[in-house]
């Protein structure tokens, strides 16, 4: 049995291959086997090619797989698209249609007709998923209870003739593979563990994190890759006494959010890029009336529409810098789905904590990837309050007043004496419209002094992680879903045995100056791989530190992969090699 199992659905949209990968995922995270995938679709409304790819671990993993064990392809697109990442001793189920002149040696090679078993002896081509089911049940071991559990749970609603037709595909395709079907390749589902899983999405995670923090109101805007954070909560936060209101557009959105964080309630909005180019101006109005607020961004293929459906990691220096003047803002950026929970979680505790926004970066790959987590993830949650006065004495309430902390308590609408002037002009500490240098000056001063007593405070720490070896000459730093492969690229690179290691900061403003700096003074050569075309991370490092970057840099809308990584290491230790030659005089 192999302890890991890399396995891609490929398909047509409206085939069910989503479905496919989604059943599997579930059964085996009630195993306990741990899961991570990357899912990718069209743009379009209706058609064109899709496929989910799963990996399938007896050990705890963040990246989901590069070279492919097992490839189900549902048409001869998808089998021509997806073959070359096969592996050479690889397994491929495909329609018995497909054409395979020209097959690679080496596969073991499963055809079966589904589109005849569904069309013909179903009388239903959707029914194609289900038997792609029955035959994987086969193939792979996975328990037929437990498919036929998971069918009568989401099929149930919809009355028993729907139900006893997808119970009868899933027969016939575990018949036809019983009887057609020789078992010849090893591959089964990996061991599980005693503890089964949660299984969750990005998107869910931030959902969950955020209802878990104490989040009151909801507003957003319909946006792929984000829209699941809202459909997500407008099902289950009027449960705990939240409200989620879809409005016109993103500006009505974030100010929206501004006013009911305002007047007290915990507050959130998620969106994409073109969104929150849109929101800019608010922010900046938060930064300045010092509002707490969270906004979730999920990037995808840019500039503008771009490519809605594809994988990005270019919206950092928006997040850093989309704003006139000097607005404040934290930015967060996880690197898993349970990162997805506690950093929301995190952004709610810093955003009420400091009254200032807080912008938490994901992207399609992790927005749409499954993963399984702990459930023990929801025990321990990042707490953090904002500061309220009471009722007053008769003393005039000075709102922005300077303070030691930099945080000024905050008065909430209808406490006795608390009435102050709410603005987005530059103000005096009793919220008065000033424009003279001194005042302008020390109110920019404390709203920026509030990022550097983040530096320091327990809740900004242990933000970062570390693989690898802590003496090695090439370092890498990364950050959000780009983190996965990097940390697989450093274990390949190991076993080819060249020494690396590896930094990613899950708060990118401000930096985690002190963890950083101990790293870069360490490294000779500083690889920066993110999804973006211009290296934005890179750019913020080296601007930050002073410091040449080796970038790595990819915008085919698909995450990286390890062997891209593993590239640019072994390209780096020849430079070091070299070097060290023209330093000691060594023949080379």
């Amino acid at each position: 049995m192999h302890p890991d199992l890399v396995l891609r659905i490929a398909g047509e949209s409206g085939e069910g291959v989503i479905t496919i990968g989604e059943t599997l995922c579930k059964i085996a995270a009630r195993e306990g086997i741990h899961i991570v995938t990357f899912r990718t679709f069209p743009a379009e409304i209706k058609g064109g090619a899709c496929m989910i790819q799963v990996r399938l671990s007896e050990r705890r993993i963040r990246y989901h797989g590069e070279r492919l064990d097992f490839l189900i392809c549902l048409n001869q697109e998808a089998l021509d698209e997806n073959l070359p990442d096969l592996k050479e001793d690889g397994v491929l189920l495909c329609e018995a249609e497909c054409d395979l002149s020209g097959e690679p040696p080496g596969l073991t090679v499963y055809r079966v007709p589904f589109e005849r078993i569904a069309t013909r002896e179903i009388g239903s081509r959707i029914s194609k998923n289900i038997v792609v089911l029955g035959t994987l049940s086969h193939l792979l071991g996975l328990p037929k209870n437990k498919i036929e559990a998971f069918i009568s749970q989401r099929f149930a609603r919809k009355g028993k003739a729907v139900l006893d037709h997808n119970l009868d595909a899933l027969q016939r395709g575990i018949n036809f593979a019983e009887q057609h079907l020789d078992k010849k390749d090893s591959y089964k589902l990996p061991k599980g563990g005693e503890q089964k899983k949660l299984l969750m999405t990005g998107n869910e995670a931030i959902a969950l994190g955020a209802a878990a923090s104490g989040l009151k109101y909801f507003f957003g805007y319909p946006i792929t890759p984000a829209s699941e954070i809202m459909e997500w909560l407008a099902v289950h936060l009027p449960k705990v006494g939240g409200a989620v209101l879809q409005t016109e557009d993103e500006i009505a959105a974030i100010c929206s959010v501004a006013g009911a964080s305002w007047a007290g309630g915990r507050s959130m909005t998620s969106t994409s890029g073109p969104g929150l180019s849109l929101m800019s101006e608010t922010i900046g109005l938060l930064s300045m009336a010092e509002i707490p607020a969270v906004i979730v961004d999920s990037q995808r293929g840019g500039p503008s529409t771009g490519m809605p459906t594809k994988t990005e990691q270019s919206d950092l220096l928006l997040a850093l810098y989309g704003s006139h003047g000097d607005a404040t803002r934290v930015v967060l950026a996880p690197i898993s789905v349970s990162d997805c929970f506690r950093v929301t979680a995190l952004a709610f505790a810093l955003a009420e904590k400091y009254q200032l926004p807080v912008i938490v970066l994901v992207d399609q790959a992790l927005s749409a990837r499954l993963e399984t987590v702990d459930p023990q993830l929801v025990e321990r949650l990042p707490q953090g309050s904002r500061l309220c006065v009471e009722p007053g004495d008769g003393n005039q309430f000075a709102r922005y007043r300077l303070t030691e902390s930099e945080v000024s308590p905050a008065a909430l609408p209808g406490t006795l004496g608390g009435e102050h002037m709410v603005t987005g002009m530059e103000h005096d500490e009793l919220g008065n419209f000033a424009c003279d240098e001194e005042t302008h000056t020390a109110m920019t001063v404390k709203r920026f002094r509030k990022l550097a007593a983040i530096e320091n405070d327990p809740l900004a720490q242990d933000l970062c992680v570390r693989w690898g070896d802590k003496e090695a000459e090439i370092g890498i730093v990364t950050w959000g879903s780009s983190a996965g492969p990097v940390e697989e690229a450093v274990a390949v690179a190991k076993n080819l045995g060249i020494s690396a290691q590896a930094i990613v900061p899950k708060i990118l403003n401000p930096l985690p100056h002190e963890e950083l700096k101990a790293f870069l003074g360490k490294v000779k050569r500083v690889i920066v791989p993110e999804l973006n075309f211009l290296g934005q991370l890179a750019t913020l490092l080296r601007s930050t530190y002073r410091i040449p970057t080796i970038g790595l840099t990819k915008v085919k809308g698909v995450p990286l992969e390890p062997s891209e990584i593993v590239e640019k290491i072994v390209e780096a230790s020849a430079t070091l090699n070299v070097r060290s030659r023209k330093l000691y005089g060594r023949a080379g």
